[in-house]
């Protein structure tokens, strides 16, 4: 079992400590607080399954560069792309 990561008043005293720790030995994300709603709903569920998807190189780049654009990785990005599409379907299947 990890170990809990401490808590800081400082960012000096963070920052000392990330130079001489292993990170290995600590919990990371116990405790977490998420960074914004859309990250709360990505790690609500497990991610369980996975698919192999063949896309165009540029289709490929412009999600790469809008999921850069907005400071998270590009399948996760696709994810919620999937999922925003298949919640408006069933809105409008069910007006």
């Amino acid at each position: 079992m990890k170990k809990p990561f401490p808590k800081f008043d400082s960012d000096e005293k963070l920052e000392a400590f990330l130079e001489t720790a292993d990170l290995d030995e600590y919990e990371l994300t116990e405790g977490a607080l998420p960074r914004d709603e859309r990250f709360a709903r990505y790690e609500r569920f497990a991610k369980d399954a996975s698919i192999h998807l063949r896309l165009s190189g540029p289709l490929l780049d412009a999600v790469r560069a809008q999921a850069t654009k907005e400071g998270i990785p590009a399948q996760r990005l696709m994810r919620e792309y999937i999922e925003r599409g298949l919640r408006r379907r069933s809105r409008s299947e069910s007006e």
